[in-house]
């Protein structure tokens, strides 16, 4: 095989892979929610550790959150976070936000953190003669919500982290 065969495969490849990153997002893909057991925690425990997880994760955990009920058990709020991205794709897309609704529902021994109203944005830009509008509005690609949806997920043991180490700390 030669250097051309080579070259047009990889092409081909690069085409079909890209192709499959750019299927719109299913309707049913755009909310999602995981339930995080959280074992000898109260839901008061819950509560005020994922209030501080919120204060200590997001510029502002007052501007943040849009209802705060702690009798319920339910913390709502919006926040905004960096485009995960990896190797080459950060090139693109390094100024891409992420801005997205979070809900904490708590319950003893458990929490559910869904996810809704994620959305996309980036500044204009102009580079090489090439002038992009800005963008800020539904993820619409099912390959940018496969990124996506990971990274906030990931939330949910970062505020379990939050919560155990918020009740050894107590005792101190």
């Amino acid at each position: 095989m030669n250097l051309r065969n080579i070259i047009a495969i990889l092409g081909i490849a690069l085409v079909l892979g890209g192709c499959a990153g750019m299927q719109p997002v299913a309707e049913a893909d755009r909310t999602f929610e995981r339930v995080v057991e959280a074992p000898n925690h109260s839901k008061e425990q819950i509560y005020t550790s994922t209030k501080i997880w919120i204060a200590e994760n997001f510029k502002s955990a007052k501007s943040v959150i849009e209802l705060d009920s702690k009798e319920d058990g339910i913390i709502i709020g919006n926040g905004i976070i960096q485009y995960p991205c990896s190797g080459m794709g950060c090139l693109a897309k390094s100024d891409w936000k992420v801005p997205f609704t979070m809900r904490v529902d708590m319950k003893d021994n458990k929490f559910k953190i869904s996810f809704s109203n994620i959305k996309l944005s980036w500044p204009a830009s102009y580079s090489s003669g090439i002038s992009s509008p800005a963008y800020d509005g539904p993820v619409n690609s099912q390959g940018d919500m496969d990124v996506i949806k990971p990274a906030l997920l990931k939330f949910g043991d970062e505020i379990l982290a939050s919560i155990n180490s918020n009740k050894s700390k107590s005792d101190w």
